[in-house]
């Protein structure tokens, strides 16, 4: 599924945007962290992930999500990087790092930019359920230096919706691209005692404290043996992608417009979170 598409920070996407028009909408859209990504078409049984955070960089605000959901070798064709949402199409991908592994600096992460009219708010929302923890609003991130064994964490998902778990280890994980039971592939992720499914991947993975909503990754795997889900952390996404959180300012505050500095947690409470680098096999969701 994708191509080495490496680049130092979203200024680049820039480029690409002109490539791939960006229709304009009767109405506008407005993406929270937990709404359904369909490919191709919408309401695509058998084609979707879910979004993840906004973004910002020096080109724009872009809506982060598992670079997997399009594949595995860099970008697919246009019609098949179209992306609707809970009623109707709201973006495109514009960038897909993910070229299957992380020795060949493969990240399992792509960003999609909104339709012209569309725009987005960082609350957290379950797809299923509509519901959000507290009043959903993103506060900040969580770095990896703050991660503890044992960290609460939740995340939404397409699929099961809002599930919880607590983090267990940094993990190298394989996939089984032949269907022989060997790692053909690695990626580097960390992993948790969350449950998830297939078409959960992208979604929103975050804590709920006396900080408020704090983003904390996005997801990306399970662990075959466990069902488990392992994920991006959030530093490694904006990392990635030369960006930064928007949070907000104020109550109703889209994304795009937010000036407000995210709360960054850097300091952990308890040991380091155990590293395992022994493969264990794991399956794209």
């Amino acid at each position: 599924m994708l191509r080495r598409l490496i680049a130092s920070s979203i200024a680049v996407v820039a480029l690409l945007l002109a490539s791939t028009a960006s229709p304009a909408v009767a109405a506008g859209y407005m993406f929270k962290p937990g709404h359904p990504m369909f490919l191709g078409f919408p309401n695509n049984p058998d084609d979707y992930c879910t979004g993840g955070y906004a973004v910002r960089g020096t080109s724009g605000m872009f809506i982060t999500t598992a670079g997997h959901c399009f594949g595995t070798s860099g970008l697919p064709p246009a019609a098949q990087r179209v992306v609707y949402g809970t009623d109707t199409r709201f973006g495109y991908a514009i960038r897909n790092d993910n070229i299957g592994d992380y020795r060949d600096n493969s990240f399992d992460g792509a960003l999609v930019k909104l339709d012209a009219g569309n725009d987005a708010q960082q609350i957290v929302v379950d797809p299923l359920t509509r519901r959000s923890p507290g009043n959903g609003r993103v506060m900040g991130y969580y770095s990896n230096s703050a991660f503890t064994p044992g960290f609460v964490i939740g995340k939404m998902g397409r699929t099961t919706g809002w599930t919880e778990g607590s983090v267990t280890n940094w993990q190298h994980v394989g996939y089984d691209e032949n269907g022989d039971g060997i790692a053909d592939t690695l990626d580097y992720l960390l992993c948790s005692t969350v449950p998830a499914a297939q078409g959960d991947s992208g979604g929103p993975v975050w804590r709920m404290d006396a900080n408020g909503v704090m983003a904390i990754g996005i997801v990306v795997a399970v662990l075959n043996e466990t069902g488990r889900m392992c994920f991006n952390p959030i530093q490694n996404v904006l990392n990635r992608f030369g960006a930064w959180l928007p949070v907000f300012a104020a109550k109703g505050a889209s994304a795009s417009a937010s000036t407000a500095q995210p709360l960054v947690v850097t300091e952990r409470s308890g040991p380091a979170v155990p590293i395992n680098l022994t493969p264990v096999l794991a399956t794209r969701l």
